[in-house]
């Protein structure tokens, strides 16, 4: 799905940056060689990140058990 129209950034891409340690999604979008135009997708987009670290920080949890 698409989070950023500006710049053509999909969820797939975020969730890859957060797998790579980015929390942040300026930051996030810096390692995608853009930046946030508009902002209006700035929300969404640390929703996603914010997700992709959940469910890791979940599975680490589990994996510890």
């Amino acid at each position: 799905m698409y989070v950023c129209l500006c710049n053509g950034t999909r969820d797939r891409e975020l969730r890859e940056a957060a797998n790579n340690g980015i929390r942040c999604a300026r930051k996030a979008y810096a390692s995608l060689g853009t930046r946030p135009r508009c902002g209006r997708c700035l929300d969404l987009a640390q929703e996603i990140l914010d997700e992709a670290h959940e469910i890791a920080n979940d599975a680490d949890a589990t994996c510890a058990a």
